[in-house]
């Protein structure tokens, strides 16, 4: 495969231009550069699922090829997943699929099987796909891909959503792979994306390459600070001293237990961390707050200062709660502006089909000024670079100043810069407001300083 003066465009927007690439069998490149810089594009295009323009020569080298995102992991329910919260509220259960269907659809079964055991999924082979979370989606779509055994296999942001130990697996995989001469692609923020055996790297900025160099050539950029402009629209302050309080709670999916006995108090002003390898029951609790699981009406919960069941909606409780989490890529409109998808927020419906109103755009503008990206306002989200989404998923759990925020990995896929701007804006949250967070991440240092409580969760237990 070689490119010369290649660009990629998605209707007259050009989103990559100027690229020279050379791929043979048994190559790995490492596609590396800040959010924007077109990384995700690259790696689509190169796997050929975006139309390239330009002098372009295929060998016949690379017949099969696959590409891995890191944001569609529900893009294994073949489509079965209509809602996001369709998970908690099987219907036609006959006709969702189950982790066995996905390995039998694998070009080699028994290797997928091996590999789901490796990756610590082995007694998940019967469970629903939409009832997985997110980590382990993410490891099962990996599995598929490993298993296809393509000529060429491109992954994006590979370790995003995994826990430590499956980053450990995953790059032993990688190693593997790569001394059997499987050519790879991979995308990448920084040389922790990439296994060490990497050393071919292809440098992007602002839409095009920069420079190709070695592993050792790549050297790691000083974070300037990043400030938060102009007035901050956020001003909620609860009038609950007592904001969600759980007693015993246990959740049981036939033979499975989820959750086991969680006991959790959070009051106003309180800013938790939610730590636990993938699986371990973080999505489950998260979801039984935000009530979104309907098995919550059998357990021992105030929110706010009402038991749960005891007469009040679920859009009560949303209204109070501001939450993100990876799913919401998979279920947001594409194809509406970034402004409208951000005054969604203010219905906690993933799409609205009535016209903001000037108050919601005037409040949502504010936001998007304040983080200086007043220039997305009025483009389609599905044309949004990862970084701009994420901040467009962050704003839109804001603009209806609740007295709690479930941010579940909001900074998955985001840059040094972006994550510090964005803790900044989570920091003076909380130093002007008494709004209480709960933050969920695999990575320690990814938390903003205010956050002083931690609840770690194993199998389901406090730990």
């Amino acid at each position: 495969m070689i490119w010369n003066h290649v660009s990629v465009k998605i209707r007259t927007s050009v989103l990559l231009q100027g690229v020279q690439l050379q791929l043979k069998r048994g190559d790995v490149l490492g596609i590396i550069g800040p959010n924007g810089s077109g990384k995700t594009v690259l790696a689509k295009a190169i796997s050929g699922e975006l139309q390239v323009f330009g002098e372009v020569a295929e060998d016949g080298a690379f017949t099969k090829k696959r590409f891995v995102p890191f944001h569609s992991s529900l893009s294994l329910s073949n489509g079965h997943a209509v809602y996001r919260q369709q998970r908690w509220n099987k219907i036609s259960t006959d006709l969702l699929p189950i982790v066995s269907d996905e390995i039998q659809k694998c070009e080699d079964p028994s290797l997928a099987l091996s590999l789901l055991e490796k990756f610590g999924l082995g007694n998940l082979v019967e469970s629903f796909v939409i009832n997985l979370s997110n980590g382990e989606q993410r490891k099962l779509e990996l599995v598929r891909a490993l298993a296809e055994k393509p000529d060429l296999l491109a992954l994006d942001n590979a370790f995003t959503g995994l826990d430590s130990a499956a980053r450990v697996l995953l790059t032993q995989m990688l190693e593997m792979l790569i001394k059997q001469g499987q050519t790879l692609v991979m995308t990448g923020l920084d040389l922790n994306d990439f296994p060490p055996s990497v050393s071919c790297f292809l440098v992007l900025k602002n839409g095009q390459p920069e420079k190709t160099c070695s592993r050792s050539e790549i050297k790691t950029t000083n974070i300037q600070p990043v400030e938060i402009q102009g007035e901050f629209p956020y001003r909620a302050n609860s009038d609950f001293d007592e904001l969600v309080f759980l007693e015993d709670v246990s959740l049981e999916y036939g033979d499975r237990k989820i959750l086991d006995c969680i006991n959790w108090k959070i009051n106003a002003g309180e800013r938790w961390s939610l730590f636990g390898p993938n699986g371990s029951g973080k999505t489950s609790l998260l979801n039984l707050i935000f009530a979104d699981n309907p098995k919550a009406y059998g357990c021992n919960i105030r929110l706010f200062g009402k038991q749960k069941g005891s007469g009040e909606s679920i859009w009560d409780i949303k209204a109070r709660i501001g939450f993100v989490s990876p799913e919401f890529h998979q279920f947001l409109p594409q194809n509406q502006s970034a402004i409208d998808v951000i005054c969604s927020g203010f219905t906690e419906a993933e799409a609205s089909f009535k016209k903001p109103t000037g108050y919601q755009q005037d409040v949502a503008l504010r936001y998007l000024k304040t983080l200086g990206y007043s220039e997305i306002a009025g483009k389609l989200f599905g044309e949004l670079s990862t970084s701009a989404q994420r901040v467009v998923l962050l704003l839109r759990t804001l603009v209806k100043n609740p007295p709690l925020l479930i941010l579940d990995e909001p900074f998955q896929g985001l840059d040094d810069t972006h994550i510090r701007l964005l803790k900044n804006l989570l920091n003076r949250i909380a130093a002007q407001s008494n709004c209480a967070m709960i933050f969920v991440t695999h990575i320690p240092e990814e938390l903003p300083e205010c956050f002083t409580l931690h609840l770690k969760l194993n199998e389901g237990r406090v730990v």
